[in-house]
């Protein structure tokens, strides 16, 4: 576990320097300076004198330890405030990495949360009776593990991490969640029959024409183009280039909004009940439909209906929560500073049971599979609390580099590359499930279509009872 002393090498405030600019040079060096001085205060008792330097003088006197705290950190933050603007780059989380110590924070953060997947992806049963040629024959292996995969940082690092342990000859299934987005279009040619299946993710019979199934997969590109699909395609490139030997099953899952509306009112509703806000309804709907796997197994040749039967999935949630990667967090630093950042994380963590992971579980859990949360693994939930909120966080830096510092940093780490710098997107926005049936609604508002549902629930009970 790092020190929490002093550390004069410590660089987790640094930000990278534009060499043609001197003042961002001066800032960097300032920032770097006035983190030392934070970290010393903070590690001296409370009731500690300090001694104060006299500006532009050799004098010094004695001082009050929280006074000087309060200080140091409100220089701090406006010297970072004045470079946040500073655009993301691999090179400016490179910079990071070029602290010694940040570099060993990031390694501990990458061994405790590989261990946390490795638990989870192992721990299941296996076909252990397979002969030799069976084996060989990956094509016709079925995945034991599934992630819900957006391509986004925290699907894309628990991926990597999971390709360290899955045996090689097992797929792996990346289950990416799209809404429709436009219209329905019936090209000449192409029967009504197959593009109805195509969008409501039904497999087409046998015999359907190579022709039915391309001029659906075309269709499909152009309704269901959401920002988790595209970000869910290069983040699959990501992985092929990471580890070209290993089968991962891109699963495209195309939802229309006849299919969300009856599936909700018949399978959904009562699983995200009783939470009942806008916010409930969108992600519990998107997670149950992603976590089902019925869709279509996108290759470089062809597009086929595929079903997962994978029964272990694994999320990311609890990464955002921890590590200041909602919108949220940035507000509540800028508004308090890192003492009402450090609140709002605790906040989040207690409250994560009853807010996300009950529902999750059961919209899951509906289709016979377990959800597995490698980011609230006890030991990185513990590892996570024992650093101080700079080094997984910094929020004077802009979006894609600043929330989910220490994540983001583990990824380069990794290999990864374009996704380490994406900024965060909800799932919610990009599967483009919200927004779909209204868009005057808030996500904190009690959501009609679940109380009309529930409603309709109650009139059922009664009448079977009387």
């Amino acid at each position: 576990m790092p020190s929490r002393g002093a550390r004069p090498e410590d660089g987790s405030g640094l930000v990278p320097t534009d060499n043609s600019t001197q003042h961002k040079e001066d800032l960097s060096n300032k920032i770097k300076e006035q983190k030392i001085v934070v970290d010393e205060l903070s590690n001296l008792k409370k009731n500690r004198k300090v001694y104060r330097q006299q500006q532009n003088s050799d004098i010094f006197f004695l001082a009050d330890r929280t006074e000087m705290l309060s200080e140091s950190k409100t220089a701090f933050e406006i010297h970072c405030s004045s470079i946040s603007s500073v655009p993301p780059s691999r090179e400016t989380l490179q910079v990071f990495l070029t602290d010694g110590h940040m570099k060993e924070v990031v390694q501990q953060f990458i061994d405790v949360l590989s261990i946390a997947v490795k638990r989870r992806v192992l721990c299941l049963p296996r076909d252990e009776n397979l002969t030799q040629s069976e084996v060989l024959k990956t094509s016709n292996r079925k995945a034991n593990v599934a992630i819900l995969f957006s391509g986004g940082i925290d699907s894309m690092v628990i991926a990597a991490l999971a390709d360290r342990h899955i045996p090689l000859d097992e797929p792996v299934d990346l289950l990416n969640v799209a809404f429709m987005t436009k219209e329905k279009t019936i090209p000449a040619g192409f029967n009504k029959k197959g593009r109805k299946e195509k969008n409501n993710c039904e497999k087409p019979p046998e015999e359907s024409s190579k022709n039915v199934t391309a001029a659906a997969a075309a269709i499909a590109d152009e309704q269901f183009n959401v920002p988790d699909r595209i970000t869910g395609r290069a983040g699959l490139k990501e992985l092929h280039a990471a580890n070209p030997s290993r089968i991962w099953n891109f699963v495209e899952i195309n939802v229309s909004l006849e299919e969300l509306q009856r599936l909700r009112r018949t399978r959904i509703s009562h699983l995200i009940q009783p939470l009942d806000t806008v916010l409930d309804d969108s992600i519990g709907c998107a997670v149950w439909f992603a976590s089902g796997g019925v869709g279509w197994l996108v290759t470089q040749d062809e597009a086929k209906p595929y079903q997962s039967s994978a029964k272990v999935v694994l999320t990311g949630i609890g990464a955002d929560e921890q590590l200041a990667g909602y919108s949220r967090h940035r507000v509540r630093f800028q508004t308090h500073g890192l003492e009402g950042l450090n609140k709002e994380i605790e906040m989040e963590l207690g409250r994560i049971s009853s807010r996300n992971l009950g529902r999750d579980d059961r919209v899951i859990g509906d289709h016979g599979k377990e959800a597995r949360f490698p980011f609230l693994d006890e030991n990185v939930v513990s590892f996570l609390n024992s650093l101080p909120v700079w080094e997984k966080a910094n929020l004077t830096l802009s979006r894609g580099i600043g929330e989910k510092l220490i994540l983001r940093l583990a990824a380069v780490e990794l290999g990864l590359t374009t996704s380490a710098l994406l900024p965060k997107r909800a799932m919610q926005f990009g599967s483009r499930i919200a927004k779909m049936e209204k868009n005057n609604e808030k996500a904190s508002d009690k959501c009609g279509r679940l109380q009309v549902i529930s409603l309709e629930n109650l009139s059922i009970e009664k009448e079977i009872k009387t």
